[in-house]
Formats: C-alpha cells, structure tokens, sequence
C-alpha cells in the first residue's frame, strides 16, 4: 500500500513541527472552561499531564518509531487489529475534527469581535453572526492549506509564537494585578470541595484530555516530515513541556484577574483582561492581546484542519472511502479534495448548530461530541500499545525505542483507563448548560450520527466488493 501513496513532499523540518505540535496543542481557547472550576483546575491539568500526556508520548513515540508513515494512528490501528477497527479509528479522528474545528471558529470570532474594543465585544455573543464569520474564516484557511506548507506552515508558526506571547502577557497583568505582588496565588491549589459541590465538574476530565491530545498530529504527517524517526520525539518533548507550563500559567493568571464563577467560556480569557488593564488604567493592551488570541486560534485551526484532513486522505488511497479523497493538487501537491470536504462538511454543521441554541450551549455541544469522536481513536492507540508490547509481530520490533515492553504495558493500561474516563465523562452535562434535555439528545444524536454511518459504510465497501478477503491486520513493510 505505501508503494502506491502519491508522492508527498517532505518539507517540515523539526523546528516546523515542533511550532506545528505547539499550535495544535495549546488551545488557549478552552481554558476558561477549566478555570471556571475554581481550585481544583490546575490539579486537572497535572493529573492530565501525568496520567494522559505522557502515555500518549510514549505511545507516540514507539508506534511512529516502528511505523513512520503517512496515517499515523488509522494505520496503526488497521496493523494492530484490521480494516474494520482501522477503518473506524481514522473515521472518529477525521470526523471529530468536524465538530473541533468549529469550536476553534468560534473562539477566534469571539476573539476578534474584542480587537473593536468595547463597541464591538458584544457581537461575540450573536450565533447567526458568529456562524456566518466563522463560515468566511474556514475557507480562508482552507484555501491556504491547499496552498501547501510554503504557507500553512506560516500560519501555525505565528499561532504558536502568539501563544507563548499571550500567555506570558497574561501572566504578568496577573501578578501586578495581585495586591502586593503576592505570588501565592500562582501556587497550585488542590482542593477537592468543587467535586464535593458539584459532581458534574469530573466532566472537565475530558476536556483535559481534549486539551493534551496533538502529539500524534506529527505521525500522521509521517511522509511530509524531514527525518520523522528523529523529528517527532525532540519535537514532541519540547512541545509536552511548552503545552503543561503555557496551561498552567494561563489558568492561574485568568483565576487571579476574575472570580471562577464569572468566567464565561467563549471570552473568558479576554473578559478578564478587560476587567485587568481597565483596573490598572492601560485598556489600550486589549486589543493587541485579543489579536494575538485570534492568531493562536488561526493556528490551531489551521494545525486539526490540515492534520485531520489527511486521514481521509490516506483512507481514500485505501478504498475505504471515495478515491477521490486521496487525490492530490496538480500545482500544490497537497490533498486538496480531502481538506474540502472536511470544511465543507463543518460548515454543515457550524449552520446546524446555530439552530435553536445559545452560544453558550452552542459551543459545548460542539465541545463534547469532539471529546467523544477524539477519544475513541485514542483507546484504539493505547489498545495497539499493548497487544505491540505483548509481541505482537506485526510490529517492525528493530525500530523500537522503548527497550522494555514494562514500560509500554503501563502507558498502555493507564492510557486507556483515564481515555475511557474521558469518553464516559463526556456524556455528563457540564455546569451552566441552560436545556439539559435539549443539550443531552444533541450530543447524543450528534455522536450517533456519525458512527452509526461509518459502519454502513464500511461494510457496503465489502459487499460491493465479494471477491476482497476478510478484513484482516496488514503486515509491516518498512
């Protein structure tokens, strides 16, 4: 199969990848939704880092170290256990990315409307506006993905860099916010009151988990990465490090600058800083900040829209899907049919949800039917790990990094345990949601309505197909 993949080009080099793996990662964006929690938020983020990140690192690291190539986790999943399970890994990773990419729309409207000041902060809360903004900028950004990494790349770089920016400005209007310079309040607080409180706030488990995936986004560009073998773990490592330290900073300076409770989370971010520098008499550093936050959602849009883009691609090349997903750009060489239908298919969605919610309940639909579709391929990575670390010989075992399979047995195991936490937590209706009812049968059809077809489709590939043979695991060619 690799012998008949489209030549891509392999311009990223690891400096690309890592700023690439930093866009991808940090979404600014949903902090407010973990600060909102109070004391307990920045103990989700070390929780998350410990028992969800860096299994994913090492689950990462090993599989792309033994297979390299373009698919990342659908080919890994297909090697460890068939077509179907490949099939349904990379349709989840492809299609949650459908709902992903416009929550990330949504901040970066929400963001924008801030660049105006005052006058125009209010617009961030219309759902016809912020669905028709939202439709301009995806097919802006598609449209200099198909362009290529000449400038896609660009586009994550300066996401990533306005990243690292706005969270040191964050940091410091925190602390000469705090009376005295108290640094206190930058110390971790680990109080378990909000769970007693409110059980509801284990639902930030999976947004967490949300939060920290990306690391596999470098494997599944495995044929357009200079060296990947090398790449992806120093890429990896620096970008885990960057991702825990920006979180954590960030989540602390917006609890200094406003109440827990009055933390919105669509603009919750850029309602503190306005609360900030109005207090402390420099109200002109908002619009600077709100446009280095809709540059760090430009990024991570571009980095899940490029990325997941080329899952498709790589299915449509196996048959799975139309082959005409995996064609090819004559002039850019890039999977330009596959990054089409993928926004096209989120404006369908963006319109959908802008029926009958408000921009509150709107963006958390969005944000937990992406949990679910996101996590589930993540339980097919974690599971290949272990039957990998158990002998598996489909596997390439000359390539491996980790000598000792005790090491990818416990990534393994804890991996997928906090992973199925993340999916069953997803479905519990998070705190503020105005319609319970109406926000539960959304998410729930929502999630049904793309898994329920992926199984019809695949298996209306076989019946038109008699004479292919059973599904099976496909052997290691590297």
């Amino acid at each position: 199969m690799e012998n008949d993949l489209p030549r891509l080009r392999r311009v990223l080099s690891r400096t690309d990848l890592t700023f690439f793996l930093i866009a991808a990662l940090v979404n600014l964006n949903s902090i407010p939704v973990v600060a909102g929690a109070g004391s307990i938020a920045v103990l989700f983020w070390i929780l998350g880092f410990l028992f969800f990140f860096i299994p994913q690192g090492i689950a990462v690291v090993e599989l792309t170290n033994r297979y390299p190539q373009e698919g990342g986790i659908y080919r890994w999943t297909k090697t460890a256990f068939g077509d179907f399970h490949g099939f349904m890994s990379g349709w989840c990773y492809w299609t949650n990315n459908i709902f992903y990419v416009p929550t990330l729309l949504f901040y970066m409207v929400g963001f924008a409307a801030f660049i105006g000041g005052e006058s125009t902060a209010a617009l961030g809360q219309d759902p016809r506006l912020m669905a028709m903004v939202s439709l301009i900028l995806l097919w802006i950004i598609t449209g200099l993905n198909i362009m290529g990494w000449g400038v896609g790349r660009w586009v994550q770089a300066i996401g990533a860099v306005g990243t690292v920016v706005t969270t040191v400005l964050l940091a410091g209007i925190g602390y000469v916010s705090l009376q005295g310079g108290d640094l206190s309040a930058f110390i971790p607080s680990f109080s378990l009151e909000a769970i007693a409180n409110d059980w509801r706030v284990l639902t930030l488990l999976s947004v967490v988990c949300l939060n920290y995936v990306g690391l596999e986004l470098g494997s599944v560009l495995g044929d357009e990465i200079k060296e990947p073998r090398r790449s992806i773990p120093i890429a990896s490592l620096i970008a885990g490090f960057i991702t825990v330290t920006l979180y954590l900073f960030a989540t602390s300076a917006l609890q200094v600058t406003i109440p827990a409770e009055e933390i919105g989370v669509i603009d919750g971010i850029l309602q503190g800083v306005q609360r900030a520098v109005t207090a402390l008499q420099i109200p002109w550093l908002l619009v600077p900040i709100a446009l280095l936050m809709t540059l760090n959602a430009a990024g991570n849009t571009s980095a899940w829209l490029a990325g997941s883009a080329r899952i498709p691609f790589v299915v449509g090349l196996d048959r799975y899907l139309p082959a005409v997903l995996g064609r090819l750009h004559r002039r850019y060489e890039t999977p330009w049919v596959a990054l089409v239908v993928q926004s096209m298919a989120s404006s369908l969605f963006i319109l959908i949800s802008a029926v009958g919610s408000s921009v509150h309940d709107m963006y958390l639909i969005l944000l937990q039917s992406t949990i679910i579709l996101q996590l589930i391929p993540y339980l097919y990575m974690f599971a290949t790990l272990l039957r990998m670390a158990n002998g598996n010989g489909r596997f390439n075992a000359e390539q491996a990094f980790f000598r000792r399979p005790f090491v990818l047995r416990v990534a393994g195991v804890v991996g997928f345990t906090v992973t199925a936490f993340g999916v069953a937590f997803a479905f519990l209706p998070a705190a503020g949601v105005e319609d319970v009812l109406n926000f539960e049968v959304k998410l729930l059809l929502g999630t049904l309505s793309f898994i329920v077809p992926a199984v019809a489709i695949f298996r209306l590939h076989h019946r038109r197909q008699p004479g292919v043979a059973p599904p099976q695991a496909e052997p290691i060619i590297d």
